[in-house]
Formats: structure tokens, C-alpha cells, sequence
């Protein structure tokens, strides 16, 4: 079964932040999280900001702080070989919660469900 393609919802919920709007909970772990993803904090907030390579997002849930929260799993591909996913967080911020790239297996993996 297929999942529920939020891409358009996320879009148009990014539009109403600015780049000053966006942080990263792992703010303690940023480095870490720019090796692990060969990109720098500026150049993800600006991927975030633009999305013209979002090509698939998931809604979920997630419990944190014993209370249900909203996040979006967003999949932005560059190529057959390369994308990155973003879960992101929606209040009078953009938070992302984590970023990590996404290989050639994974991504063929997922094809499906971006169909």
C-alpha cells in the first residue's frame, strides 16, 4: 500500500519561515551531523528552504515529552545514487530533528514508495 505524499503540505509550511527560523535539535552534535551528511549547516538550511529536490514526505507521530507530536519525513534526491532525508518539525520554528543521507540501495529501495 501506498503511503500519502505530503510534499505540497511541507512546502507550504516552509514558505512561512525564514532561514533564521530553522535549528537543529542536535545543535551539541552539529559537526558530527555536517561530516556525516559531506554538507555544511548553511547549505542544509538552504535545501531545506528551497525543497526543489523533495520528492517525497511521510507524516508521523512521535511521542516526545509524553505528548504526541507532528513530524515530516522528507525525501530529497539528487540523483539515482545520492539524497539525503530530513525529519522535520513544524511550530513557530522549523526544528530538524535529524538529517542523514541516503545511498544508492536505500534509494532503490524507496523508489517504490515515492511512486
Amino acid at each position: 500500500m501506498a503511503k500519502k505524499d505530503w510534499s505540497d503540505v511541507v512546502k507550504e509550511k516552509v514558505k512561512k519561515y525564514s532561514k533564521d527560523q530553522i535549528i537543529f535539535t542536535k545543535s551539541r552534535l552539529i559537526d558530527w551531523l555536517c561530516r556525516r551528511n559531506n554538507s555544511t549547516v548553511e547549505e542544509m538550511i538552504n535545501e531545506v528552504i528551497n525543497s526543489k529536490d523533495l520528492v517525497f514526505s511521510e507524516k508521523q507521530e512521535a511521542e516526545y515529552d509524553r505528548e504526541i507530536e507532528i513530524r515530516f519525513r522528507c525525501y530529497f534526491v539528487y540523483s539515482r545514487n545520492r539524497g539525503r532525508c530530513y525529519i522535520l518539525r513544524f511550530n513557530h520554528q522549523i526544528k530538524v530533528v535529524t538529517v542523514f543521507p541516503l545511498g544508492r540501495t536505500t534509494l532503490k529501495r524507496y523508489r517504490r514508495r515515492f511512486k
